[in-house]
């Protein structure tokens, strides 16, 4: 009976565990979306459409605002705009699955402290399918990108601080 409960235990981790891929860090990739915030006007949103409307950005939770713009807060890698979760962790989802996503990042200088970003990619039904957690700083932007063995639909942007969001964005490319 011992021998039966270890091997169901052993076969349902082994489940789970195969239905995480492998990230691999990239550096930059030829893009077939990209998303650099410059066509927008600059104020909040609730959600809108990005990468030329093959991606839905939404706020998780559905609180608070994502804000596009530039300035103090948030200086752009290349101006006018980038964007950043106001309150709120960032949602993207695309309308085929993609196996490459990458952008640079830093944090917004709004006063709350954020030093790490983590990356949740999931599958169509939303079953995580890798995890990254990265440091970032509000000195400059760095590139983070990311090669999955398993194709993604999403992508969750969190910061780890006091408050949701906070993680600044600009330049998100995407790729099969």
């Amino acid at each position: 009976m011992r021998n039966l409960r270890t091997m169901f235990l052993v076969a349902t981790l082994g489940a789970v565990g195969s239905a995480h891929g492998l990230l691999v860090p990239i550096i930059p990739f030829p893009p077939t979306n990209m998303e650099t915030f410059d066509t927008m006007p600059p104020g909040t949103y609730a959600g809108f459409a990005g990468m030329g409307g093959f991606a839905g950005f939404s706020r998780v939770p559905a609180v608070n605002a994502m804000q596009v713009g530039g300035g103090p807060i948030l200086p752009p890698l290349s101006p006018p705009n980038a964007m950043y979760g106001r309150g709120t962790d960032v949602l993207l989802r695309f309308q085929a699955p993609r196996r490459r996503f990458g952008g640079w990042f830093r944090v917004a200088n709004s006063g709350v402290v954020v030093t790490q970003a983590t990356f949740i990619f999931r599958n169509s039904a939303s079953i995580i399918v890798g995890i990254a957690v990265v440091p970032i700083n509000t000195a400059s932007w760095q590139w983070y990108g990311w090669f999955s063995t398993l194709a993604f639909h999403s992508v969750e942007i969190q910061g780890n601080g006091t408050s949701p969001g906070y993680v600044g964005m600009d330049h998100l490319l995407l790729a099969p």
